[in-house]
């Protein structure tokens, strides 16, 4: 994203090249491996001019999807006993990958909503321990230790390359979580809360795995088990009896998942260039407790992104999610309104239903080009050079929810939602992106927002 093949100083481009080598720079962590597993040529190929262009550049995104370096910059060096074979040469600039951070966040569904009351007690403050790239193979693993509002421990441990030909994985995770506090439904289309400081009121064990494909560069499949156990106190249930199923204070379950995703997005944390596509299938309880939920939820999402001119860019992407029609507890049902879920201009409000679709289209022009600032006084590679590009965006959003369960107290659902607003977007390294938008929605109300990830990523 933030770099480009250097062909300079060539006096003349043949039609046809073989690569003599690939040859790795700057991993110093990373096991070549791994970093092989990106590039989409080989030594030995012998590729027209233009298309070996093309692939270095391709392999350049693929390298920096990966998350484990800050920059990619290849070269392309003519063999000078035969001009007709060529060294592709990728200098790489690997990240910090061991992060003991102080966790220090607030808790509601986004940043605007808790800004609202700037309650320090709605926060949640620890410790993660993570060690990306661990073993030099993409491993992750994680420890969290987290206290204040939301209370949770939590190991988590990602494996992508298990085999020779690196396409299997598996990932896995073990959390503990209490609060003393939890949302247990809406009126007016906006979350109420219960709060009892003299205990927790909820408290949540998990455990899953999933084992992961990769078919080649662009697809990847999934198929993961989950176990939570729930409890929830008794006094819950006075305001909402359909928290769980049939008035239940506790809740086992066994979540199985199919998932493929098609990505073929130039940089995946703030995309111009592509497309992406991806098809989540659950099945929520199989029958193996009395108070499992019975549930099927297919969630798709695709998304397209253009390059209409020299600094104009054009993104739209539609995302669905459908139930069965069982009865789903509240616990078991997230409309409108969570993650990036959401119709902009509505960030205070939450769409509950079974069913939602949301359609989202961003016109972006680019302010600053993607630029390099080096920190020269401050010795840290990994942290001396800031990549960075301002983006200015115009928005128009649609949502619809269908809810046939709560709708006496969820008056945004069943009607279209739509919203529009213009933006500034900030992009720098470690995946960092800050939205800054000016939004509108259909009662007039209009206000300033701040988002941190891609408004379609």
């Amino acid at each position: 994203m933030f770099a480009q093949t250097d062909t300079s100083g060539y006096q003349e481009q043949p039609s046809w090249v073989k690569v003599a080598d690939i040859i790795i720079t700057g991993n110093e962590v990373t096991r070549h491996h791994v970093i092989m597993r990106e590039i989409i040529f080989r030594k030995g190929d012998e590729l027209p001019w233009l298309t070996l262009n093309r692939a270095v550049e391709r392999s350049r995104e693929n390298l920096l999807n990966t998350s484990l370096f800050n920059f990619v910059v290849p070269h392309i060096q003519f063999d000078s006993n035969d001009s007709s074979q060529v060294f592709v040469i990728f200098n790489l600039a690997e990240r910090w990958y061991l992060w003991p951070l102080p966790v220090f966040e607030a808790v509601d569904r986004n940043f605007n909503e808790w800004w609202q009351t700037k309650d320090f007690s709605r926060t949640n403050y620890g410790a993660y321990v993570t060690r990306e790239n661990f073993r030099g193979r993409k491993e992750k693993l994680s420890v969290l230790v987290r206290l204040g509002y939301s209370q949770r421990i939590g190991l988590y441990y990602t494996i992508p390359y298990l085999n020779q030909t690196k396409d299997n994985g598996l990932a896995a995770g073990i959390t503990y979580t209490r609060n003393r506090e939890i949302a247990y439904g809406l009126e007016e289309s906006k979350l109420k809360f219960f709060k009892d400081p003299s205990q927790y009121v909820r408290e949540q064990f998990g455990a899953g795995l999933k084992y992961t494909h990769r078919e080649g560069i662009h697809d990847y499949y999934g198929i993961g088990v989950e176990f939570q156990s729930n409890r929830i106190a008794d006094t819950v249930l006075f305001y909402n009896r359909d928290y769980f199923l049939r008035n239940h204070s506790t809740q086992k379950a066994v979540y199985l998942t199919l998932e493929y995703k098609k990505d073929y997005r130039d940089i995946k944390v703030y995309p111009l260039r592509g497309y992406y596509f991806d098809i989540t299938m659950t099945k929520q309880g199989i029958g193996a407790f009395k108070d499992e939920p019975d549930l099927f939820v297919v969630v798709s999402n695709y998304r397209k992104y253009w390059k209409l001119d020299h600094r104009w860019y054009f993104a739209s992407g539609i995302k669905g999610k459908l139930s069965g029609r069982s009865f789903a507890p509240y616990y078991n049902q997230r409309g409108l309104g969570y993650g990036s879920d959401f119709v902009r201009g509505y960030e205070y409000y939450v769409a509950g239903g079974q069913n939602w679709v949301v359609f989202k289209s961003t016109l972006k022009f680019i302010l600053v080009p993607e630029q390099v600032f080096t920190i020269r006084p401050l010795p840290f590679s990994k942290f001396n050079k800031i990549p960075f590009a301002f983006y200015l965006n115009a928005f128009v959003d649609l949502g619809y929810a269908r809810d046939r369960q709560f709708q006496s107290t969820n008056p945004l659902a069943n009607e279209w939602l739509p919203g529009a607003g213009i933006g500034l977007d900030y992009v720098t390294y470690y995946d960092l992106v800050l939205r800054m938008e000016y939004s509108f929605n259909k009662f007039g109300e209009h206000g300033f927002f701040l988002h941190f990830t891609a408004p379609i990523f």
